[in-house]
């Protein structure tokens, strides 16, 4: 009787166990026929240490998406809320700041020539071609009348030598990926330019560095129809701002500095990531005796030369930089970006953007009245986009990365007919790296369309600015009036 009883017990285990084999059989099986219907993204190539390939950035999508948007590949460049109007809607011209792209890092860092700047970008059929095209035009007239005042800039980036600040390959594939698909919204789409190309329909500027030139050349060769540049001409801009008239200042230092030290007041309410600067910073130092960083945006911006060119984290004495360090301090920029902008801040920059803001005013007008010239190009920093951000008082921005671009688009309402009034049919859009920004602008007041219908485009609300409200924020007595001036001169004295 007893033996009978333990058999009845065993049995009831024995099943119990066979159910949860069936069951977690199931589970396996759903498992993966779930993974192989939604496979995860393909992982940015990344080693950490000696590591062959970082497994954590395989398998933790956040952080994967967090490095790909820091480093901006080609493929994630894409079409958004660009040229996305009623038909009603004409568009008279556009103006494009634009970011360089993909570059080498701005101090020299630990195994730095063993990084391969050009990657696999070097290889890529359009690179190639792109190559072969931009030498044969380099050997004509029109090339030499087009380039102007750098002619003696090399055209390419080097092959695969990741060298201090300068383009890399990827930067040019970067900008040959941006110049197309704006080309297939404004020239092909909306017909800018018209049947001809004109030598005044195209005005490019472009600051005095090889990587801004470099990027801009890459930009037109894909932008411009036929890659005519017999018509267009490069010219220089002044300093990082495009600052043209209005350059010399001497109250931005004053500003600069103060908000100097409110960053570094931020930094002090994070103590994690002062730790974080200070611990890896021997690692990266290129020698012993090199400058310490201790900036945590200059410590980012060393670390994605790493990153973006699937290079190993440095590593000294068995300790390497782990790829969470890299995301922690992207973080923490992300944070310092996200913090309300300060008077100091946003001082600085009105008084940086003011001269490429006159500018950007004069050609709106230009447009208006000549409908010329048709597209006006800014080859130039981050700087230059956070300083006009900042000064139109654009709220939590994301951090300019590489390949960025700011796009002003004028656009006449065509439904309503010419009159004394015709100024008031004129209206503009800010659209930044593809997100409409225009409702986010302070003195604007703007008119909201709702787009329902654009084709395979991001479809989304949309606002527009009546170009009379740019021109009373520019004016001397209204831009200036928190400086208590009436004059660029004015509010720069001491």
């Amino acid at each position: 009787m007893r033996w009978h009883k333990k058999f009845k017990v065993l049995r009831c285990y024995i099943l119990i166990l066979g159910w949860l084999g069936i069951i977690l059989l199931f589970l396996s099986y759903w498992r993966v026929e779930t993974d192989v219907a939604h496979p995860p993204p393909p992982p940015l190539q990344v080693n950490s240490g000696s590591q062959p390939v970082l497994s954590s950035v395989q398998h933790e999508k956040p952080r994967s998406k967090k490095l790909r948007h820091q480093c901006n590949p080609a493929d994630r460049i894409q079409r958004h809320q660009e040229g996305v109007l009623p038909s009603q809607y004409e568009l008279s011209g556009v103006m494009i700041v634009l970011r360089h792209g993909d570059r080498g890092p701005l101090l020299n860092v630990r195994n730095l020539s063993s990084i391969n700047c050009g990657q696999k970008s070097y290889g890529t059929q359009v690179y190639k071609k792109y190559v072969s095209d931009i030498l044969n035009v380099s050997k004509t007239n029109s090339y030499i009348n087009f380039v102007g005042p750098f002619m003696k800039y090399p055209l390419l980036p080097l092959p695969s030598k990741c060298s201090i600040g300068h383009l890399t390959p990827q930067g040019v594939l970067q900008h040959l990926q941006l110049g197309k698909i704006l080309k297939e919204i404004y020239f092909y789409e909306f017909n800018l330019l018209g049947n001809k190309q004109q030598l005044d329909d195209i005005i490019v500027y472009s600051t005095k560095y090889r990587r801004t030139f470099q990027s801009v050349l890459a930009f037109l060769y894909s932008f411009i129809p036929k890659f005519d540049i017999s018509k267009i001409r490069l010219r220089e801009g002044k300093g990082v701002s495009f600052c043209e008239n209005d350059c010399h200042c001497e109250k931005t230092d004053y500003f600069d500095q103060k908000y100097d030290q409110e960053r570094k007041d931020y930094r002090k309410s994070h103590p994690g990531v002062i730790e974080l600067v200070r611990r890896i910073n021997p690692l990266i130092k290129a020698k012993a005796s090199a400058e310490d960083i201790i900036n945590p945006l200059v410590m980012r911006d060393a670390l994605l030369s790493y990153v973006c060119h699937g290079a190993a984290l440095p590593c000294n004495n068995e300790r390497c930089v782990k790829v969470e360090d890299v995301t922690s301090l992207i973080s923490y920029e992300e944070w310092e970006g996200k913090q309300k902008r300060t008077s100091a801040q946003r001082r600085a920059a009105k008084l940086k953007s003011y001269g490429l803001l006159k500018n950007i005013v004069a050609t709106i007008d230009r447009m208006i009245g000549d409908a010329k010239p048709r597209v006006v190009i800014y080859s130039g920093h981050d700087k230059t986009l956070k300083y006009l951000l900042d000064s139109l008082a654009i709220p939590n921005y994301p951090v300019p990365y590489y390949a960025s671009r700011l796009i002003l688009e004028l656009y006449r309402n065509s439904s309503v007919t010419h009159n004394s009034s015709h100024r008031m049919n004129f209206f503009f859009r800010f659209v930044y790296n593809g997100k409409d920004i225009t409702k986010s602008i302070p003195f604007c007041d703007s008119i909201t369309i709702k787009q329902l219908k654009s084709g395979s485009v991001k479809r989304g609300t949309i606002s527009m600015c009546s170009v009379s409200k740019l021109e009373s924020y520019i004016r001397p007595e209204q831009y200036f009036k928190e400086f208590s001036a009436v004059s660029f001169r004015e509010a720069c004295r001491k």
